[in-house]
This record gives structure tokens, sequence and C-alpha cells, in this order.
């Protein structure tokens, strides 16, 4: 994993220290003017700001200085008062508060949440600038299409270095294996979180990135893609079986109890792990994925070019691995006696799950031979169990056939006199 990566989690220790979530938005301002100053090559963050915080002492202030007659407040006698009122509405005004720091960063990447489906009409209304500035064209369809956009509030897009998906995708079974690196809203590709973090730390902006049918060009880095624009990042293994990525507290941080400055330089992403905060993922990696790990591993992937990829030779290969476990078992296997038919199918059946294995730890290809591994176990199982009952009809009628032919012997060595041998006979 990507030394220069690292991760801020908002856990249950920072919740029940700073106090219940959601938290004040000049708390996030704290955090990231520190980050800021200590230099932090990109600040992602995965928690959404698209609603407003509205402070109850805020509309108070505003309404005090409403109700003050235009007159009263011109007199220079009331000039303290409208200075008091001015720093109260600053200091309670969190959303702009956030916001400045934002601004003054100058490298922090907001999310935006999308629901995977295809639209069915015209949207209800086009992307705002801020978030239209971080897409580039995908009139081929080419990544995931998606609908019913949730963007941070203007004040922030506005002022953030780049607004990414954080749409997941997840297999059959619920574990997230893959990330769209882009989404399609209305011809519009909109980069993932990772690659916008990959791309701001490689001092690119979203135009610099291309989208093509089977890879993302990132700067010079190349990633190659599945159909809809995904990829297949790698899960990297931890020391301590859980995350490969440190891992600092929020508010560990804050209260400089971990020293911002070792973030100098670094990736950094914010995010939250509490339990009923955020959503987990199950991934390869483990169970409780929280979108900033997430992030984190897709991001390492992506710069140091460790994805899986499945190899232009790999549906050739798979096939040939369907007619050769086809043709034994129609013309090889029923030949064979069966010990030797069990050790050559065992034989295969290890060479296929293991050239599957080795290919994809040794050199990240994916050629998928589980298909002909399951059809040889299957065929084997079949053709040995048809055996079987074939064998075993035999034998019924051939154990009828020995005791007929016993009893008209014994018959015949009674007749004659010979009567232990007929009793032989009898018993057999």
């Amino acid at each position: 994993a990507a030394s220069n990566i690292a991760v801020i989690a908002i856990d249950e220790a920072s919740i029940a220290n700073i106090g219940r979530w959601p938290w004040p938005r000049d708390v996030h301002a704290k955090l990231i003017d520190k980050l800021a100053a200590a230099k932090a090559k990109t600040i992602g963050y995965t928690v959404f700001f698209s609603e407003p915080q509205i402070d109850q002492g805020l509309i108070y202030v505003r309404k005090i200085k409403d109700t003050i007659p235009p007159d009263i407040s011109a007199l220079e006698a009331f000039a303290p008062v409208n200075q008091v009122l001015g720093e109260a509405e600053e200091k309670l005004n969190m959303d702009a508060t956030l916001a400045s720091s934002i601004a003054h960063a100058g490298n922090v990447v907001l999310p935006a949440a999308f629901e995977l489906k295809e639209p069915k009409g015209n949207p209800e209304s086009p992307l705002p600038d801020f978030a239209l500035a971080n897409t580039i064209g995908d009139a081929d369809n080419l990544s995931l299409s998606v609908i019913d956009p949730i963007l941070p509030l203007d004040i922030f897009g506005s002022k953030a270095a780049a607004v990414a998906h954080l749409v997941q995708v997840r297999d059959v079974d619920g574990v997230v294996r893959e990330d769209p690196l882009f989404v399609n809203y209305y011809g519009r590709a909109i980069p993932s979180m990772a690659l916008s973090l990959a791309a701001q730390s490689l001092n690119l902006k979203p135009q610099d990135l291309k989208l093509e049918e089977d890879q993302a060009l990132v700067g010079r880095l190349k990633i190659p893609l599945e159909e809809g624009a995904i990829m297949l990042p790698q899960f990297y293994k931890s020391s301590d079986g859980k995350y490969a990525f440190e891992t600092d507290s929020f508010f560990d941080v804050l209260n400089d109890k971990v020293p911002a400055s070792k973030y100098a330089g670094k990736i950094v992403i914010v995010g939250s792990t509490a339990k009923g905060v955020g959503t987990l993922f199950r991934t390869p990696a483990a169970k409780d994925f929280d979108a900033a790990q997430l992030a984190a591993y897709v991001t390492s992937s992506i710069l140091q070019e460790q994805t899986i990829t499945r190899p232009a030779w790999g549906s050739a290969a798979s096939l040939l691995a369907f007619l050769i476990v086809a043709a034994f078992l129609m013309f090889i296997l029923p030949r064979l006696p069966a010990g030797q038919a069990a050790l050559a199918s065992g034989v295969l059946l290890i060479v296929l799950l293991a050239s599957e294995f080795g290919l994809m730890v040794g050199s990240a290809k994916w050629v998928p031979l589980v298909l002909p591994a399951v059809l040889l176990l299957a065929g084997y199982l079949l053709l040995t169990t048809n055996r079987f009952l074939f064998t075993e009809a035999g034998k019924v009628k051939a154990d009828a056939e020995s005791a007929e032919t016993n009893r008209m012997m014994g018959l015949a060595l009674q007749g004659q006199g010979r009567l232990d041998e007929a009793l032989d006979r009898y018993l057999r």
C-alpha cells in the first residue's frame, strides 16, 4: 500500500469527546485549517455537507439587526453595537466558517451522492457550475448511469478543489470488490473520490482525466477498466488483519495528540467509522470498511497502477479450458479405472484452480477458470455415479444367475448321493 495516504477517522471516541453527531461545521473547519497549515497534499472528505447548518442564535442576531432602524444603526455612538452584532453573526455562521477554511486550504475534495439508475427523461435541473467544472464528456455512455444527485451546498462546492462521487457497486453477495472510476450523469462523467484524490495529488485538473473504452488516463497513469468504467483495485494485506493504512482519531488530531505535521505532503482522507454515522462495507480485506478506507485503497491502487486486469487472451483461455475439460470427460475419463480416474480428475482440478489463483496473486491477471473446474467436478461426479449404478445393477444380475447355477448343481449332486457337496452348493 502507498505510504503517502492516511485516514482520519470520525470514530466513537471522537464523538464521545466532541459531542453528538452531526458536529458544528466549525469543528471540521478547525481540522481543515490544521491540515492546511501542515501542508497536507490533498484533503478528501467523505462527510456530506449538503444541507445548511442554521444556528438558532444566528437567526436571532439577524432578527435583531433587522429590527434596528437604519438611522439608529448609522449613528456613530451605535458603532460598537454594530461591531458586536457583526462579530456574533460571523462566529455563529458555521457554514461561512467552513467555506472559508475550504477556500483557504485550496485542496479539499468534497463528496457527492447519486443513485445508480438509468435516466428515463431529462434531469430536474442542470448541475451547478462548480459540479459541472469537475466533469468530462461521456457521450458514448462508457460509465454507469446515475440520477438524483446529492451535492454539497454551493457555498462549499464552489470553494472546493473538486467534487467527486461516492458511488459503490456491490457484488451479488454484498461485497464491494470494484470501484466505478466515473459515473455518467446525463452525458457528463463525474470522477470518483479516489480518482479525484489521485489526480489532485499529481497536480492534475479534472479536464486532464480521460475516459476510454477499456482504460482511464490519469496523467501518464493508465488504469485498465471493466465495462461501465469499473476498476478492480487491490485490497492490501495489513499487519493487524484489518486496515493497511494508518488511521488516527479525529479528536486526537484536533487536539494535537497526533501532530498534524505527520500529514505533510500526504493525501489525507477524513471519514466516519462510528456505527450509525456512516455506511460500512464488506470488502475482501475486512467486513467493516468505511468510505474513507475504501477510498484510500482505491487511491493507492490508482497511483501505483496496482489493479487487477483481465488480459485480452483471458476469454480464449477460459474457452480452451472448457474444451479441455469437456474432452477429458467425454473421451478419457470413461476409459480409466476408478483409481486413475479420481487421480487424473483431481490433478486437473488443482491445475485449473491453481492457475487462476497464481495468475491473480502473481501478476494481478484474472483469467476465470472456476467454471471449467465446476464443470470438471460435476462431470466427474455424474460419470462416477453412473458407473456405480451400472456396476451395481450388473452385480445384482450376476448374483441372481450365480444363485440359480448353485441351486441346480446342488440338486444334481443330491441326486447322486453326494450330500456333503450338495450342501456346500446350497450354502453358496
